[in-house]
């Protein structure tokens, strides 16, 4: 079942988060209570699901603001999508995305935006994005500086 999260299901979310951050590039620390505060800001825009299957295996986090440029449009960008290895099979990830997508549509939102880390198979999150009708429009790079 995938559901919108409440605060009940944060100390879990907050969990995941951690096995999340090894596959970044990041070498900073994990910081729980700063990850909190942004679990806490996903679940403030009304962007924050999970996948609760007699326990939750997955989450999804997002966060909404207008364009650069325009008041036109709200953005939303997700903020992390993970869902336990062995919960990978069967489309419950896909699922996961698209009932964000419909929470972000239904507050307003024109554009969702999905990531995709080089740690993390992007070829394999690319194709699903693409299959589920996302186009690439842009590609970050980071610099330590």
């Amino acid at each position: 079942m995938i559901r919108e999260a409440v605060q009940d299901d944060f100390e879990v979310i907050l969990d995941m988060c951690e096995r999340f951050w090894q596959h970044t590039r990041y070498p900073e620390s994990f910081n729980r209570e700063h990850t909190r505060n942004m679990v806490q800001l996903a679940y403030d825009h009304g962007l924050l699901a999970v996948i609760d299957q007699c326990g939750i295996v997955g989450f999804i986090a997002g966060v909404k603001a207008p364009l650069l440029a325009s008041t036109d449009a709200l953005n939303g960008t997700e903020l992390a999508w993970w869902v336990e290895p062995e919960y990978r099979k069967g489309g419950s990830g896909i699922k996961l995305m698209r009932f964000i997508e419909k929470l972000a549509r239904k507050q307003g939102v024109k554009y969702w935006n999905m990531i995709s880390m080089q740690s993390s198979s992007p070829g394999t999150a690319n194709k699903i994005y693409e299959r589920l009708g996302y186009i690439h429009s842009e590609t970050s790079y980071t610099k330590v500086l």
